[in-house]
């Protein structure tokens, strides 16, 4: 099967920072039809909200949600709606990266990488 009849991996984006969410919309857009963003949220309410209602397959959540921890969500969205998460911070400390990886993260990227690593996170944490 072509991947461009495979229907396209759908994400959530989750971070306090709107020029953060619409560079990452950006860049995510820039992979359809493989890829698109089916919302985004703010906060830890915010998102725990879109998740039921939109079930993506991927979350991109940022650690910290203008003061929310946003790493406690993780095993609260394989709850809600079994998505695969890839943490995108710029907390580049390694206690938060295990603690990620321990809550089961399916990925971890800094904010500073180049939007490819993102890119290939997103598609692996998919599969």
């Amino acid at each position: 099967m072509s991947s461009a009849l495979a229907p396209p991996i759908e994400i959530l984006l989750v971070d306090d920072q709107p020029v953060i969410l619409a560079g990452v919309t950006a860049l995510i857009e820039s992979e359809a039809p493989r890829m698109r963003v089916t919302g985004q949220a703010r906060s830890v309410r915010q998102a725990l909200e879109l998740a039921r209602t939109v079930r993506p397959h991927v979350i991109v959540l940022d650690a910290n949600l203008g003061g929310e921890d946003g790493i406690v969500l993780i095993p609260l969205f394989r709850i809600c709606c079994n998505a695969a998460v890839v943490v995108f911070t710029c907390l580049g400390e390694p206690r938060a990266r295990l603690r990620a990886q321990r809550l089961g993260a399916a990925g971890f990227v800094s904010k500073t990488a180049p939007g490819d690593e993102l890119i290939a996170a997103i598609r692996l944490a998919a599969l």
